[in-house]
């Protein structure tokens, strides 16, 4: 009997280890350490459009260990854009997190495609909307669209005094393209990619963004490099200077969608290239 017992036992431990594993709430990796706990925004501020709109547009969904945009926001309502972005500033980094969107969109965008992004190096007036600091748009449009294009893995250069380099040929990102001049003078920019590698709606993307001060930032989507850039400056008092750090920010754009487990590893200026994962194989 003793024997029996400890056979169906043992068959069932590879399920237990895995329900174990499934049931894990945070990430666990070398070096990496959570910049949102699970339980509160206390290391975030947040800026939105419409201060007189009810409501917070960026919560903590517990069940989830997420934080969601726009949970309290009522069916059909018009709804603010918002930022979350850290209290503190980065430059030297990889940065991963899990994003998920929702079923409920608003107006004025209640019928557009899915809207939301990952923004880095925010830096000047941190009261705006929005901030100048480049982004890794998040979205769920067809790769095929130009016209109010929102597609994960698409480059946004936002504010005049903003300028790098991107691969883009005729408003493409394309790996093997000579690199050129984006954002000069122009309050928006962007550099669209042409592959999309988003999972189908309601399942959970990673994203994985390598910064490397103002030398250059590397954007991941589940597991496949979609997008670079490289030499990233901006105006300061009239001379263009490196652009080498800034804030780390997540935006609410008129979509619902969680996002979770953000984690992030500070490397060392020194090191970063060999400490960093993917680069000498993966990112042109």
């Amino acid at each position: 009997m003793t024997k029996l017992i400890f056979e169906r036992v043992m068959n069932l431990m590879p399920h237990l280890s895995l329900f174990f594993l499934m049931s894990l709430p945070l990430i666990a990796e070398e070096g990496f350490v959570q910049i949102f706990n699970g339980k509160d925004l206390n290391v975030w501020q947040s800026i939105r459009g419409d201060k007189e709109t009810e409501g917070s547009l960026f919560s903590v969904n517990k069940e989830e260990k997420a934080i969601q945009t726009y949970a309290t926001a009522k069916d059909g309502t018009k709804q603010p854009i918002g930022c979350l972005y850290t209290k503190k500033e980065y430059s030297h980094y990889i940065l991963k997190l899990e994003y998920k969107w929702l079923q409920r969109r608003f107006p004025p965008r209640a019928t557009h495609d899915r809207d939301a992004g990952l923004l880095f190096h925010l830096h000047g007036d941190l009261s705006k909307l929005w901030p100048n600091c480049v982004e890794m748009q998040l979205g769920d449009s067809d790769v095929k669209k130009v016209k109010n294009r929102y597609l994960t893995g698409d480059l946004w250069v936002i504010g005049k005094d903003l300028q790098l380099l991107n691969r883009r040929n005729h408003s493409f990102y394309k790996p093997d393209s000579p690199l050129v001049l984006i954002g000069k003078n122009k309050a928006y920019d962007n550099s669209y990619i042409m592959l999309d590698a988003e999972k189908p709606h309601g399942q959970w993307n990673e994203i994985t963004l390598t910064v490397r001060g103002s030398e250059e930032a590397i954007f991941e989507l589940n597991g496949k490099v979609v997008n670079t850039v490289r030499n990233m400056t901006f105006l300061m008092d009239g001379k263009r200077v490196p652009l080498s750090k800034g804030r780390i920010g997540l935006q609410a754009e008129y979509a619902e969608l969680l996002y979770r487990n953000i984690r992030i590893k500070e490397l060392d200026k020194s090191s970063s290239e060999q400490d960093s994962a993917h680069q000498s194989t993966t990112a042109p």
